[in-house]
């Protein structure tokens, strides 16, 4: 605001300058003095006046041009408000691009309006667009089928045009440690299936309590490719003095580290007649399903900070943003979260005693389902491998915010 308001100030200045009969040359020159010739007459003095005007006209013009630099210096410098409301553009851009309605964009990454960076990553690693496509699959399913009997349902809407972007609740906390846990899954699983250029199958170490009738090999899930990629893509470099992008950045780790607990080893057996003599193992990334409820975990028992404010405040970023830990077991948010009442209208209960809380005391209407199912299945006439069933009617009650 201060850059643009001293700027347009300047171009007023500008033109009033130029302008017939506006500034100082052009008073001096219709000035109706004679025109003396001599050294030191009215014709020198106006002249000097003329370049003297000029050079102020000059002066105040360039010092209005500064003015204007440093005001959007400062303003461009100034990202941080007490509220917390400036996210980091990259990570924020990306979540906010997985949990809004897929489009086929014509950039390299195909699914993601991409920053430049992103855009040469996707350009560089053959198959990386595939296992973003995957990525946004697996963060929103299993979103959606962990609170779909909540409030919030991982939709990014809270009401109107505002959305969880804006500042940093815990739901955006979440939504940063799903996507990038969901990144590092999709990308270290594709390298395991051979469906990009840049990795393989993972070199796993062989377990020193592995037994002499196990074989080491298999191919394992690269999960050290699919954190590198996870944290390139989201750029999540630590950000001193950023208390917001420290935050977020600490949150993705989160995700990350909850997908790390989640390989398992798993096992082959070999052998005649499926004796088991011998078996090959190898290190697999567990369900991502197991992945989201450990991070639906970590959402209920995520932390409020006071963010500092960089505009009034001379103290440095708690120790909580500083990049300090080693483990990322906790989620961090600033902002409490709405209530999300204007986004559960329609929406399906699971009984009564939770539309009392879905619905935010609308009410709710009930609505009875006709199904058919089978029931009774035997085998005819006593006889093995043919099974016939009759069909039952089945009426169930579904509840329904008003």
């Amino acid at each position: 605001m201060c850059s643009g308001v001293v700027f347009y100030f300047s171009i007023q200045f500008a033109q009033s300058s130029m302008a017939p009969g506006g500034g100082t040359e052009s008073a001096v020159v219709a000035s109706p003095l004679p025109v003396d010739n001599k050294v030191g007459g009215p014709s020198a003095s106006s002249g000097r006046s003329r370049s003297d005007g000029s050079f102020q006209q000059k002066n105040i013009f360039a010092s209005l041009l500064i003015l204007s630099a440093v005001c959007c210096f400062i303003e461009c410098n100034d990202v941080i408000t007490s509220k917390g409301e400036t996210l980091s553009p990259s990570a924020k851009n990306t979540v906010m691009a997985v949990f809004s309605p897929m489009i086929k964009t014509p950039g390299p990454c195909k699914f993601l309006t991409g920053t430049r960076k992103q855009n040469h990553q996707c350009r560089r690693d053959i198959g990386l667009p595939e296992a973003i496509k995957e990525a946004r699959r697996l963060a929103v399913t299993h979103c959606e089928e962990q609170f779909r009997y909540d409030r919030w349902n991982c939709s990014i809407e809270t009401r109107g045009k505002r959305n969880i972007f804006k500042k940093v609740y815990r739901e955006t906390a979440f939504v940063h440690a799903l996507t990038a846990a969901a990144i590092t899954h999709a990308v270290a699983r594709a390298c395991a299936e051979g469906k990009m250029t840049k990795c393989q199958c993972a070199s796993e170490r062989k377990p020193e309590a592995t037994q002499l009738a196990w074989r080491w090999g298999g191919c394992s899930d690269n999960l050290k490719h699919g954190k590198r990629v996870a944290r390139n893509f989201l750029e999540l470099q630590p950000k001193h003095g950023d208390p917001v992008g420290e935050m977020l950045r600490h949150d993705s780790e989160v995700g990350i580290s909850a997908i790390t607990s989640a390989m398992t080893d798993r096992c082959k057996c070999h052998g005649v007649s499926g004796s088991c003599s011998m078996k090959t193992c190898w290190r697999r990334l567990g369900d991502f399903n197991t992945t989201a409820a450990l991070l639906r975990t970590k959402y209920h028992l995520a932390i409020r900070k006071i963010p500092v404010n960089n505009k009034t405040s001379r103290r440095s970023a708690p120790r909580d943003f500083r990049p300090r830990e080693t483990i990322y077991d906790q989620l961090y948010y600033f902002e409490t979260s709405p209530t999300f009442c204007s986004v559960t209208r329609g929406r399906r209960c699971l009984h009564p005693d939770n539309c009392a809380t879905l619905c935010c005391g609308r009410g709710y209407t009930t609505k009875v389902i006709k199904s058919l199912e089978k029931c009774r299945c035997r085998f005819t006439n006593g006889r093995c491998c043919q099974v016939v069933c009759d069909y039952c009617e089945k009426y169930e009650d579904r509840y329904y915010c008003k």
